[in-house]
């Protein structure tokens, strides 16, 4: 039963392994949509489909956890017998935190580059508003040189 309950938790690594390639994947992909103008649209449905991976990666993690705290004494009264497949779990779990701090890494980057980026849009619609503003007081000083009004009159008739 314990064997069973290892390959499951095996499994269970592998799983989140995948999922977490995926989720590389799509930070690169964000990567290449903040550095190349992509439209905020379509970063919004790359965040979101990492926000759905992530949610299955944390279900995950909650069943691993439950699964491991369920047999924890008993994999350690045999650890001798399970030792190749307690030594595969620990090297899958070593490759998760491996991926997820380049993940991190990634995604530290990106959000800096948002940053930049809505920091960028935010100067430019300031200087949109500065010269929108500049051109209407131009106007209004022109339409007032326009209308001259009489310096003398002619009072006399």
């Amino acid at each position: 039963m314990l064997e069973r309950y290892l390959q499951i938790l095996s499994e269970s690594m592998d799983k989140k392994l995948d999922i977490l390639t995926q989720v590389e994947t799509l930070s690169r992909e964000q990567t290449k949509l903040i550095e190349g103008e992509g439209s905020y649209e379509d970063i919004d449905a790359n965040m979101d489909a990492k926000n759905e991976l992530i949610e299955q990666i944390l279900k995950m993690d909650e069943g691993f956890q439950a699964a491991y705290d369920k047999l924890k004494a008993e994999i350690e009264a045999n650890k001798d017998q399970y030792k190749d497949q307690i030594a595969d779990i620990q090297g899958k779990i070593t490759l998760v935190m491996e991926k997820s701090a380049s993940i991190e890494a990634v995604e530290a980057r990106n959000k800096k580059a948002m940053e930049s980026r809505f920091a960028s849009a935010h100067k430019d619609s300031r200087q949109k508003l500065n010269v929108a503003a500049a051109a209407q007081d131009y106007y209004r000083v022109n339409s007032k040189l326009n209308a001259i009004t009489p310096q003398f009159m002619d009072t006399k008739k």
